[in-house]
């Protein structure tokens, strides 16, 4: 598949220099680490083993707006901090190599929120929480093991890109879908396109 990853000028130098690119987990934020710690069992899980002991996630697009605009726009902000210079790489990839989720829903695995399959299930567990003095808002991770794996599981729904309910999640041609690798291989790129960051 065909994929476009932002990148520092930096990593992309680092690419170029050793052909490999890889993140290190050292270099994720404090309140960022439960939800990526939870992406990379995923990858794990679903993918195999990284290359690498302390590998971290390489972030990558494949349809970053609809169908209609897979590739990211650089005209757009937000790629990286504004005024820094950036790449973006277009690469292929096997697609036994990527695992694909909806970019809107990883935003409830980031926020450590419960994700519903419909509003009444979401307002269900919620006043079910609140009867056992439990809130997801307050305390990440819930201290009940029970209710900390059942939001963790609320979570997998990301990676089903055809499930649509109308309250919560975009039909498929609508949605930005997101892709996780472990490395990227400089015999994979395809094109580059440096820019600086708005």
């Amino acid at each position: 598949m065909i994929l476009w990853t932002i990148q520092t000028s930096e990593a992309w130098k680092r690419l170029q220099e050793k052909g490999v690119l890889r993140a290190d987990d050292g270099r994720i934020s404090e309140d960022m680490r439960l939800g990526y710690g939870w992406m990379a069992n995923q990858m794990r899980r679903r993918l195999g083993p990284p290359p690498m002991e302390r590998a971290a996630l390489l972030w990558a697009w494949y349809q970053w707006s609809g169908v209609k605009r897979k590739r990211p726009d650089l005209r757009s902000a937000g790629h990286l901090p504004a005024g820094s210079r950036g790449v973006r790489i277009e690469f292929e990839i096997d697609d036994g190599r990527v695992l694909l989720s909806d970019f809107d829903l990883w935003h409830y695995v980031l926020n450590y929120w419960y994700l519903p399959v419909s509003e009444a299930d979401g307002d269900a567990f919620l006043r079910e929480l609140q009867e056992r003095g439990l809130s997801f808002y307050t305390a990440k991770p819930v201290p009940d093991p029970g209710y900390h794996g059942k939001i963790e599981r609320s979570w997998e729904r990301i990676f089903d890109l055809q499930w649509t309910e109308e309250a919560l999640v975009h039909p498929r041609e609508r949605k930005s879908i997101q892709a996780c690798i472990w490395e990227l291989r400089w015999e994979q790129v395809k094109r580059a396109d440096q820019f600086i960051a708005r």
